[in-house]
């Protein structure tokens, strides 16, 4: 019988390597001196499994460890790597020994705890996943208009539904429609209600996503009803299903957008849409943002030195910068992004689904766009230039918006926008 005693320094310098591996990691440079603790801990709490093997307290031991990684967050990931870590080194060594009945019942052993974390962590996987379709269906029962994202909504309920048919709790007589074309979702692609939607580029994405996703699910449940469940197999499955669907609701949201903003009455001058607009439209925007967990930016500009040009040409000259200016702004930016006319020089962006570094490349492009455009009015050559804030939204906060909350963001761009004019002009912050 194997010794696992006499192997616990080979352990406990193989799991001091792999932590020291991976605290060093980017994937660990967010977390904070407490989580190195967790780690510690959990480090010590692994080779006290170890050390009950093949005792009466190995099972209790396991589940100890395992309520430890659970309870503090542990990414399966790194749980499972660790695990391998020491399995390579004991097994090598066991091999170089030749030891050949202690390598048998080592493999059987570590595959064994391998077994339990994975299903350990797979129950883990669907309550959180459970949690988040609850938190994205809240977000989106806050729109006040709904519009199309009311079919990305039932699509999260079937979700919903197939998580608990997994978890074993979905009400008798309700199951999850495993034909692409028969769920509440898939019948509205197969039948949408506004005709030029089917010839988006977004529409025909969400249906070759949406058919990857009934793969997945057909796959998975075809996993869960057999024999020998492979519960890591089923986690990755699962983060598949989840990605592909966090997708499907980005692709809604963009031609969601495009709805909307063809939808609202437009300012007469630039045909840009108006400030009123503005706080209803944001908060509609944020709550979708989190339900589809994706980024979402705001840029503030404003024309330079603009009294001048009025001053100097007349209103009018004034009026043809103005829609100058728009103009280059729906060349530069998406048809699904939101440009407000905000005051009389100023406009603020609205980005869905775009970060702070994306915005604020994009900024620099309206900043650049706009000092080398060239506007003829009267036979005078007008120039200007444009001064930019940029901010990005926290949406992973999961509080609802208010319109303090959009306050808080207009104050923050604005702010950008005041430092970008005090720091000479013609730049981006």
């Amino acid at each position: 019988m194997l010794q696992w005693k006499s192997y616990l320094p080979i352990i406990r310098l193989t799991l001091e390597r792999f932590t020291q591996d991976v605290q060093s990691s980017e994937c660990f440079a967010h977390y904070d001196s407490s989580y190195g603790q967790v780690i510690n801990e959990q480090k010590e709490r692994l080779l006290v499994v170890f050390d009950s093997f093949d005792t009466q307290d190995e099972a209790e031991t396991i589940e100890d460890y395992l309520d430890f990684c659970i309870h503090n967050d542990l990414p399966y990931l790194f749980v499972h790597s660790e695990l391998s870590s020491v399995a390579r080194e004991i097994l090598g060594l066991l091999a170089s020994e030749e030891k050949c009945s202690s390598i048998a019942q080592a493999n059987t052993q570590f595959t064994h705890l391998e077994s339990r974390i994975a299903e350990e962590y797979y129950h883990q996987f669907l309550r959180k996943l459970a949690t988040k379709h609850h938190v994205r269906l809240s977000h989106l029962s806050h729109l006040i208009e709904k519009h199309l994202m009311i079919h990305y909504q039932h699509h999260l309920e079937w979700m919903l539904l197939l998580i608990a048919e997994l978890q074993g709790t979905a009400r008798e007589g309700s199951h999850c429609e495993l034909d692409h074309t028969q769920c509440s979702f898939g019948q509205w692609l197969h039948n949408p209600s506004i005709p030029y939607l089917s010839n988006t580029s977004h529409f025909s994405d969400i249906q070759r996503l949406h058919i990857t996703l009934h793969e997945l699910a057909f796959n998975i449940f075809s996993q869960h009803n057999s024999k020998i469940l492979d519960h890591k197999n089923m986690i990755q499955m699962l983060q598949h299903l989840d990605y592909t669907s966090l997708e499907i609701g980005n692709e809604i949201a963009i031609i969601n957008d495009m709805l909307i903003i063809g939808e609202y009455t437009k300012d007469p001058l630039t045909g840009l849409l108006g400030r009123r607009l503005f706080e209803k439209i944001v908060m509609g925007q944020i709550e979708i943002a989190k339900a589809t967990e994706s980024e979402c930016s705001i840029i503030m500009c404003d024309l330079d030195h603009f009294k001048e040009v009025n001053d100097r040409f007349g209103h009018l000259a004034g009026d043809e910068v103005i829609k100058s200016f728009a103009a280059s702004l729906q060349t530069t930016l998406r048809k699904s992004d939101f440009i407000f006319r905000f005051g009389g020089e100023e406009f603020l962006i609205l980005l869905p689904s775009t970060n702070y570094k994306e915005a604020h490349l994009l900024a620099q492009k309206i900043c650049q766009r706009s000092d080398e455009a060239k506007l003829e009015y009267e036979g005078v050559l007008l120039t200007y230039t444009v001064s930019i804030g940029v901010c990005e939204i926290d949406t992973h906060d999961l509080a609802f918006v208010t319109k303090d909350t959009i306050q808080k963001y207009i104050q923050m761009v604005d702010s950008k926008l005041y430092l970008a004019k005090q720091n000479g002009r013609n730049r981006v912050e």
